[in-house]
Parts: C-alpha cells; sequence; structure tokens
C-alpha cells in the first residue's frame, strides 16, 4: 500500500516537475529583457531651442520584438482588436493582412516571427496590456546606436523591418530634404540609414499597418523584470 502511494507521489512530482519546466521555458522565451543604461543621445535632428543631445533615462528593452503568437494572445484577450472588429480609424485596411483569421496565425506566418501590419494604435494598446509600453525615438535611436536593434532589424526575407515608437512624427521633415536641406542640417550628415528612418516614420500615420513594420516594447528602468539578460555601462 505504501508502496503504491510512493509511486504516486513521484509520479504527481514528474508531471509538475515537467510542467513547471515547461512554463519556466515559456516564461524565460517573453520575459528576456535588456537593461539599457542611461546615457546621453545626440540625434540627427533637433528642433530649435533643442539642445544639441539629450540625456536617456535606463530602460528595459525587450529582447525581440513582438511576435504573431504574442500578439495572438493580445487579440484573444482583447477582441476588439481582432481582424474583423478593429475600427478603421484605429487600423486600416492591411490590419494583419497575413493571418487567415481573427485567431489563426495561417500556413504562411510563423508564431516566432515577428508581427506587422498592425497600427500604432494598435501596438500602443498591446504595450499597455503587457504592463509596457513604446520606446519614445529617441530610446529607440540610443538603443539602436548601441547595436542592441542590429540583431532584430531585418525580417526573416532579408527586408528591412522599421518598429513604431510612441512619438513617430515629433520631427517633421520633407522626405525629398532627405538629400536636401534636411541632410545639411543633421548632425551626421552621412548617417544614410538614420535619414532612411526618420523619413519614414514621417510619412506614416497612426493607423498605417504596413509589411515591413512592427514593434518593440521596453519597461521602465524602476519596472524590475523577470529577467534580465544583458547589462552594460555606457
Amino acid at each position: 500500500m505504501n508502496f503504491r502511494i510512493l509511486n504516486i507521489v513521484i509520479l504527481i512530482f514528474a508531471i509538475t516537475a515537467g510542467s513547471l519546466a515547461q512554463f519556466k521555458s515559456e516564461l524565460e522565451i517573453h520575459s528576456k529583457k535588456i537593461l539599457i543604461s542611461c546615457g546621453y543621445y545626440v540625434p540627427l535632428f533637433k528642433d530649435d531651442g533643442e539642445s544639441s543631445k539629450f540625456f536617456v533615462k535606463s530602460f528595459y528593452l525587450d529582447s525581440k520584438p513582438v511576435s504573431n503568437g504574442e500578439f495572438l494572445e493580445f487579440v484573444k484577450a482583447k477582441p476588439q482588436w481582432r481582424k474583423s472588429k478593429v475600427k478603421r480609424i484605429f487600423a486600416d485596411a492591411n490590419y494583419l493582412r497575413k493571418w487567415k483569421g481573427d485567431l489563426q496565425l495561417g500556413k504562411d506566418v510563423k508564431a516566432e516571427d515577428p508581427v506587422c501590419n498592425v497600427s500604432w494604435f494598435a501596438a500602443n494598446a498591446y504595450c499597455r496590456w503587457a504592463g509596457k509600453r513604446l520606446p519614445t525615438v529617441n530610446e529607440w535611436e540610443y538603443a539602436y546606436s548601441k547595436n542592441f536593434f542590429n540583431h532584430k532589424n531585418e525580417l526573416n526575407s532579408g527586408n528591412s523591418f522599421y518598429e513604431w515608437t510612441f512619438d513617430f512624427n515629433r520631427i517633421n521633415f520633407q522626405a525629398s530634404s532627405v538629400c536636401g536641406g534636411a541632410g545639411a542640417s543633421a548632425n551626421d550628415p552621412k548617417n544614410y540609414s538614420a535619414f532612411l528612418r526618420f523619413s519614414f516614420r514621417n510619412s506614416l500615420k497612426a493607423n498605417y499597418c504596413l509589411n515591413d513594420l512592427g514593434f518593440s516594447c521596453v519597461a521602465d528602468s524602476n519596472k524590475i523584470p523577470s529577467e534580465v539578460i544583458y547589462s552594460e555601462n555606457y
């Protein structure tokens, strides 16, 4: 009798341990963050009267852009952001265009790939739902200057991949000025990739949903994440 009880206890322990291991593995995938230490960032452009460099406070950056699988969990919890229910004022007709349905990714959409075709409104809503926020332009560019975005600035197809920022339309200049007056007034006229990013952001409206546009989440440094995988002082 005691032997039988012992076997049952061992079995329950094995099942529980396996479940906990799986849960821990899944948690690590979705919770890994990078600590971006504070420092100064020299923007490509600045408004009149602004300082030539900005101080960026420390913050946590998700190690990967939000994936299709993660966004699927969001729309399950928030039905108003599903394909068939979202209002056009918040997302244009291309919203989640590659998804097969409201809760179906489709055969050509991988759960681990970055979610694209999402509007600023949807990205911002996801971040708030997850207890995080979108990065500012200064935070995004500061992190990029430290090479934290280099590993994820391309989609699997090799195409360029852009990301929403909270204040994406803060700097306003004409796309044609990339090779004109704006180039002369820029802090680094030779930084062509930065020109492209600022020009791209300048072309956006908050309800746009594009094939090469996704987003990452950040959190303030006073919100301690479950796991920090990288930290460096500058």
